[in-house]
């Protein structure tokens, strides 16, 4: 389905939606890309927005960095904007040079989804791809439905279905600063727990180089607290990226939904982050290039936010060796259900 690129359109038709709960935890939610634009958490002394976020929805419309979008039909890359399924190739629309990123020129970031508001504390994104949407395959029925519970977790739950087999991988792509999105201080600066077995070597273009990689003895290696800043730039792989920007696979024994895979912690230890999810994989970039971003309260500059996309590893659907549980692809007339959610303590 393309939708008109009409910004006058894009901003009559789009709405924002606010979800509470009792204890005055807020989140706003946007129609355009299925955005998640603001977690507001009630601190003892402040209302503290912890998400990177455009100070208006015509910035939203033109920013290019996918502040707290749900990017698709494929999140992240892939190569050459080319892959194969039974033995037919599929070309992509391409929109990081010669590859796909994120789904293409005109991917789900930039569209107007459909909303139904449950109540107070749920709501629910609809989108209809059509066959051939960007390049892919089949119609592709998807549906995001976010919650916001009692105990100040914001559930991500996304049902998919498409008419033909056809690689389908939504995340949302949200910079989250648990210091508050107008604070100084950086993604560098927060600590991070993440139960991450292996990460993926890319080239410079971010794309997978096929090894999966042992995090152990690597400064990738997450799987006891530490401070994101403390081994930064410290190999060939962070270098070529500018910082951490990179796919890490996850023990599957922890990917059911409810254990805890990864746990971020604000600079001062006031606000912990803990992420559980069905998928096998999270792309952890800390916003290397955040490059003079017009945010909330300040131009957003590299660092200023971290992202954890959990997802399918980038450009699985042309590693057929890694396995089938990894490539995202789907098959047609079934329905696929995956969540991630967002516990917050404060």
């Amino acid at each position: 389905m393309q939708l008109s690129k009409d910004l006058g359109y894009v901003a009559r038709a789009s709405k924002v939606i606010a979800l509470t709960n009792s204890n005055g935890m807020k989140i706003l939610l946007s129609t355009l890309g299925a955005s998640w634009i603001s977690c507001i958490l009630p601190m003892p002394n402040e209302k503290r927005d912890v998400l990177l976020g455009s100070p208006n929805m015509a910035a939203q419309m033109v920013q290019g960095v996918y502040l707290g979008a749900t990017v698709g039909r494929v999140a992240n890359r892939i190569a050459n904007g080319r892959f194969s399924l039974d033995g037919r190739q599929y070309t992509l629309t391409t929109n990081q040079g010669e590859h796909c990123l994120h789904g293409g020129e005109d991917n789900f970031s930039y569209r107007v989804w459909r909303v139904t508001q449950v109540n107070q504390q749920e709501a629910i994104f609809s989108l209809t791809s059509d066959d051939g949407d960007q390049g892919f395959p089949g119609e592709l029925q998807a549906e995001v439905r976010y919650i916001l519970t009692d105990e100040n977790k914001v559930i991500i739950d996304y049902r998919t279905q498409v008419s033909k087999r056809c690689p389908v991988n939504l995340t949302n792509h949200a910079y989250f600063n648990l210091a508050g999105e107008d604070s100084v201080k950086t993604a560098l600066e927060h600590d991070l727990q993440l139960a991450a077995t292996h990460y993926l070597p890319t080239d410079k273009n971010g794309i997978p180089t096929g090894e999966w990689r042992d995090v152990t003895d690597t400064f990738f290696d997450f799987r006891r607290k530490k401070r994101i800043g403390y081994d930064f730039l410290q190999d060939d792989d962070q270098k070529a990226a500018g910082g951490y920007d990179h796919a890490m696979i996850f023990d599957p024994e922890l990917t059911d939904g409810e254990k805890i895979v990864a746990s971020v912690f604000s600079p001062d230890g006031d606000v912990r982050m803990d992420i559980a999810t069905t998928m096998p994989s999270m792309q952890i970039y800390t916003g290397n290039y955040l490059i003079s971003v017009p945010g909330k309260s300040r131009y957003y500059t590299p660092f200023s936010g971290i992202a954890l996309e959990t997802q399918f590893p980038p450009d699985a659907v042309n590693h057929p060796e890694w396995g089938e549980q990894y490539n995202g692809v789907s098959q047609p007339n079934q329905v696929y259900h995956q969540k991630t959610s967002y516990q917050f303590s404060f």
